[in-house]
């Protein structure tokens, strides 16, 4: 296992998470619908993290909050979570996304989606979305998770849309 530091996501290290987001799924991934689900809308900094090797970022998570259905009642968004590709099976991902979900759970955050691989997600917690009757525009189902973080809480139904 690599040793390395999860700190939160600093304004200051932006930058350098975008490069490895590109790295990581290429230069299009704005184009993603994920992606439009967050626009102009930043992640919220108390969610969000960075993993650090010798002062590099080596991975990053973030949440954003997302509106669900018409009534537009809110949830988190999680993503993108990346890890650089050399260092995966680190359990680097696994690190940030169990800080993320910690912080959004101690926040009093109640549900949280994701766009991704159901072989990655569903060993961690995350179901899929329709069941509990959840979608996203432009996503098949089987890419779209959900975790309930105060299960007592129903979870919304509808689309996910951008928080306004």
């Amino acid at each position: 296992m690599c040793p390395f530091q999860i700190s939160p996501l600093e304004s200051a290290d932006r930058p350098a998470v975008e490069a490895l987001l590109d790295r990581v799924f290429g230069h299009n991934r704005r184009h993603k619908s994920s992606y439009s689900l967050r626009a102009g809308n930043p992640p919220c900094p108390a969610l969000s993290f960075a993993a650090w090797m010798d002062g590099c970022p080596v991975g990053s998570v973030q949440q954003t909050p997302v509106a669900v259905g018409d009534a537009g009642a809110r949830a988190l968004l999680l993503g993108p979570l990346a890890v650089l590709p050399e260092l995966r099976g680190q359990g680097i991902g696994r690190a940030l996304l169990r800080r993320s979900l910690d912080a959004a759970r101690t926040a009093g955050r109640p549900h949280v989606f994701l766009v991704g691989e159901r072989d990655y997600y569903a060993p961690l917690g995350f179901g899929p979305a329709d069941a509990v009757g959840v979608s996203v525009a432009g996503e098949p189902d089987e890419r779209v998770h959900h975790m309930a973080l105060c299960p007592d809480i129903p979870a919304p139904r509808g689309e996910l849309r951008p928080w306004r």
